[in-house]
């Protein structure tokens, strides 16, 4: 199988994570004018690359280890994987255009991570039609509760 190289760019960066589960991510310049408009939404996508993580890990216990069974890491949300593009739906706090300020809640990221991509939630449309199939462990997990 031919290789191919593929190059990602970050648009950003997460500069403050705090205890309370908010963020902050700071756009770069050249990349503010994608912000026009995404104060309308209260959800957003945030895709960064995890810059720690360990990129020659093919299984794992899921939900950090509480999960028995090992999985393959696409089959789960582990941020080991061959290519860490990670991703979370966070709640959007808000916008600072001009300064490229965008503050979120639910961000699992890690300060100084490269922020890849931000983009709406839109109900109806990042949500799939008819049932959804899950292993148990899944169906169990939830966001980590704050204190």
């Amino acid at each position: 199988m031919e290789s191919k190289r593929m190059e990602l760019k970050p648009v950003g960066r997460v500069i403050r994570v705090q205890d309370d589960g908010t963020a902050t991510l700071r756009i770069d310049d050249e990349y503010r004018d994608g912000l026009r408009g995404l104060e309308e939404f209260s959800h957003v996508w945030v895709m960064w690359w995890g810059h720690r993580s360990s990129r020659d890990v093919l299984t794992v216990h899921p939900l950090r280890g509480r999960v028995p069974r090992r999985y393959g890491v696409f089959a789960t949300r582990s941020p080991d994987r061959p290519n860490p593009i990670l991703m979370c739906l966070c709640e959007l706090l808000t916008v600072y255009p001009r300064s490229g300020v965008l503050k979120v809640r639910e961000l699992d990221a890690l300060e100084g991570s490269p922020v890849l991509d931000v983009k709406p939630f839109i109900p109806g449309y990042d949500e799939p039609e008819g049932d959804v199939r899950t292993p148990g462990w899944a169906r169990r997990a939830r966001r980590r509760p704050r204190d």
